[in-house]
């Protein structure tokens, strides 16, 4: 079935380019913005049927446009040079360090201690934890990481996977936490970083890294306990021994004292975000500006948290690419009317009739549903943060509302495990495709109207981006 979605993708970009070349210009869309388009819809299909790397897909689509006679090759790599781009290579330092260090395990020795033999504690304890280190990490790292402590546990419980709702609550459980906590901060997710550089690019401005806390932070830790409350109580688990726990915090004490590579680590993973904090209100530690420096002092004689090939092992390139790509890409489409053209098809809808609140409650719902079946979130994101600016503007409202509710959405997925970070969990029986979807829905509804509410509310309070 994957050979013949990948087999589909580069045929049906073809069809889009060709029938593209062949039409008139537009009222209010010249050819080249034609075209700009078509190009997009050709990434977008290639994302969605895998036929190349999502990285690759990017690269491709802007060697297309000076191909194309849309614009120069000299400005199309414009993206790549922006800060989002470099904060987006940076920050995956942090990954690495804690990847390489054994403060998780002692994070979750601590939770298991906390949490004692009582196993809906225990399955909260391990929520929180993952939601914690997926607000500075890598999701998918995260949920790789609680994943293989999860594995000891159950180990220790004797939990038999595919039987022991211990495990399904587990596994689901820090899978949804994981990604709740990716929303909370920009470095929780590449979309997060992906409509920041969205924001920037359309309004000249930055939205500093407090504010996006501020704006989606509430919601994703609100979502923690309404996910646990309902995921206990349709998987209930079964209590573990006082044996197995006193072996899981055996495991972390045997460790001993923090070593000073740990307590540097330590240090490191609470000091950048901090300075990510404080440069909200100081220009000169911009999250970019932090994220290299930090690089630079992990790497750098005397510390030594980290090699360089480490670092290199842990950035996700194929993102990498993918962001630089769609920032280049959302700048092209701005300067050939593309946006514009595609914000007046979405104002011709009807759907900002329905108030502020009904506007964003649809978006946000209708495209996550869409989003839990086509699992291609850089593609949503470019194609629709865009002409949704642009709507929004048009409107009186800001720009930073659309851009950072989709952002955020499109970072996981809490209904089936199509999407690859869920599909992270889904693996040696431990629970059914449908599953998460008994645990999921209600919270996808929570969750949906608590953004449609929060989110325009704070972004005025804030001032945000108009």
């Amino acid at each position: 079935m994957q050979k013949d979605n990948r087999n589909y993708g580069l045929p049906l970009a073809v069809i889009i380019l060709t029938v593209a070349a062949f039409l008139p210009p537009l009222e209010g869309l010249s050819h080249e913005g034609i075209m700009g388009l078509a190009v997009l819809f050709a990434a977008v299909a290639l994302w969605m049927c895998e036929t190349l790397p999502m990285g690759v897909t990017a690269l491709m689509a802007l060697v297309l446009v000076p191909i194309l006679g849309i614009a120069p090759i000299n400005t199309v790599f414009s993206g790549f040079a922006t800060s989002t781009t470099i904060f987006a290579i940076a920050v995956f330092s942090l990954t690495a360090a804690v990847m390489k260090s054994n403060l998780a395990i002692r994070l979750v020795g601590f939770a298991v201690k906390v949490a004692g033999n009582n196993p809906r504690k225990l399955v909260l304890a391990f929520m929180v934890t993952g939601w914690l280190l997926s607000a500075v990490m890598n999701d998918s790292a995260t949920l790789v990481l609680m994943l293989g402590l999860i594995d000891v546990v159950l180990l220790a419980a004797g939990a038999e996977k595919g039987k022991s709702k211990l495990a399904k609550c587990l596994y689901i459980g820090s899978a949804f936490a994981v990604f709740m906590g990716g929303m909370a901060t920009p470095a929780g997710a590449s979309t997060n970083v992906l409509a920041l550089g969205l924001i920037q690019q359309a309004t000249g401005q930055t939205v500093p890294f407090v504010d996006w806390i501020l704006v989606i932070g509430p919601v994703a830790a609100a979502m923690l306990p309404v996910i646990w409350f309902i995921l206990v109580r349709v998987f209930k688990p079964e209590p573990i021994s006082q044996e197995a726990i006193d072996a899981l915090i055996e495991k972390s004490t045997v460790l001993g004292k923090m070593t000073p590579e740990e307590i540097k680590t330590l240090v490191m993973l609470v000091g950048i975000p901090t300075l990510w904090i404080i440069g909200s209100w100081v220009p000169a530690l911009d999250v970019a500006t932090v994220s290299v420096i930090g690089l630079a002092v992990m790497c750098a004689p005397g510390m030594r948290l980290l090699t360089f090939p480490e670092f290199q092992k842990e950035v996700p390139w194929n993102v990498v690419l993918m962001i630089g790509g769609v920032i280049s890409l959302g700048g092209i489409l701005s300067a050939t009317g593309g946006v514009a053209f595609l914000a007046s098809l979405f104002l011709s809808t009807g759907v900002m009739g329905l108030g502020l609140f009904g506007t964003v409650w649809v978006i946000v719902f209708v495209l996550y549903v869409t989003h839990s079946f086509i699992p291609i979130g850089p593609g949503f994101a470019m194609l629709l943060i865009p002409p949704l600016m642009a709507s929004f503007m048009d409107m009186g409202y800001s720009p930073a509302i659309p851009a950072m509710l989709i952002g955020a959405i499109l970072a996981g997925n809490l209904l089936f495990p199509i999407n690859p970070a869920l599909a992270l969990a889904y693996r040696d029986n431990v629970f059914t495709f449908f599953e998460p979807t008994k645990v999921g829905a209600i919270p996808v509804v929570v969750m949906t109207t608590l953004l449609a509410l929060w989110v325009p509310f704070m972004v005025g309070v804030l001032g945000l981006p108009k």
